[in-house]
């Protein structure tokens, strides 16, 4: 897993202190604080740099214009150019890559925290089922199609999942969903 650290926290019985993080890995330091804490976050990478075309609905109920029909949306739609490259989300495992009847071939990734992720719309895969990939590592690149979402054009849709249950992928980017 990448971790970006923004701030230390050092927890002595009673209190909480914060350090920049430049100033807690100090050896130096630690026998002051022998049981500092260091609090990071994961790095997520926008998979394609393409505007979003159909948002994560949660139970909402979307028009879906190849199928026509009405069908909640479980993942995220990225606008993308046949061959452009998809990148990790972050780092994970290459849990699967496979062909799929609606979405083409995927590639789906394991997490730590019980998140997944799944890339679908995808030609010219670079990884292997078992491989450990970095944040922004390129996946392989975008197809010519999707066929259950042809009508939209050559795009990739990513699904997130956490514990099983789909998450808006935006939420992880720290985007807000399209107006």
């Amino acid at each position: 897993m990448t971790w970006r650290c923004t701030v230390c926290l050092v927890v002595v019985p009673g209190t909480v202190t914060r350090f920049p993080s430049s100033s807690v890995v100090v050896p130096d330091l630690m026998p002051l604080f022998p049981f500092a804490v260091t609090v990071s976050a994961p790095v997520y990478v926008r998979p394609v740099s393409g505007a979003v075309l159909t948002p994560f609905s949660g139970d909402t109920l979307l028009f879906q214009p190849t199928m026509g029909d009405w069908r909640v949306h479980a993942g995220t739609d990225f606008s993308a150019e046949a061959g452009e490259t998809v990148l990790a989300l972050t780092d994970g495992t290459v849990q699967q890559i496979a062909e799929d009847g609606l979405y083409g071939t995927c590639v789906t990734l394991t997490h730590n925290n019980g998140l997944t992720s799944s890339y679908c719309g995808m030609d010219d895969v670079r990884v292997q089922e078992g491989q450990v990939v970095s944040a922004g590592e390129a996946l392989g690149v975008c197809a010519d199609s999707i066929p259950a979402e042809s009508a939209l054009g050559t795009h990739v849709h990513v699904q997130v999942t956490q514990n099983d249950a789909p998450i808006d992928v935006l939420t992880l980017l720290d985007e807000d969903e399209p107006e």
